[in-house]
């Protein structure tokens, strides 16, 4: 029986309970059995931001370089997410790559958001008049979907 053909469920007091699932369109429904790999995957993402985002604000009030301290936040939620991704997102990767290969394919695919959060806040900040965090917020929506597909399917695969 598939998503689509199960049956209803009945909650007390005879009313028909619709299938959340069901009712999904058709593109989210093949990917549903993602969601609690990528929802563990948006918590350690939060945490890892959270010191990207600590680092960023202390280095851009220091120095007044937002690309810079961008790169450098960056790059240290990349160490703390790597470890928080090894133990609580990709637990289950059938993956057998040493533990250096494995640091070097998920720091590799860190630098490609990195390089999308730098070439976005410079673009915001230097051509489009957009303050640092309002950039560094683009930066952070743009690089987070593509570094998880790269994770899922290539460093943890």
């Amino acid at each position: 029986m598939t998503v689509d053909q199960g049956p209803r469920r009945v909650r007390d007091g005879g009313m028909p309970q619709m299938d959340f699932v069901a009712a999904l369109p058709h593109a989210l429904r093949r990917s549903w059995h993602l969601m609690p790999q990528l929802s563990r995957y948006v918590v350690v993402s939060g945490l890892a931001l959270a010191l990207d985002l600590a680092v960023f604000l202390a280095l851009n009030r220091a120095f007044a370089l937002p690309t810079l301290a961008g790169v450098v936040g960056y790059a240290c939620g990349i160490v703390l997410h790597y470890h928080l991704s090894r133990r609580f997102v990709f637990t289950d990767a059938a993956s057998k790559k040493s533990a250096h290969r494995l640091f070097g394919e998920f720091f590799a695919s860190g630098l490609i958001g990195l390089i999308v959060t730098a070439a976005v806040i410079a673009l915001a900040t230097g051509i489009l008049g957009v303050g640092p965090l309002p950039a560094k917020l683009i930066a952070i929506a743009a690089s987070f979907l593509g570094v998880f597909v790269i994770r899922r399917s290539v460093v943890f695969a």
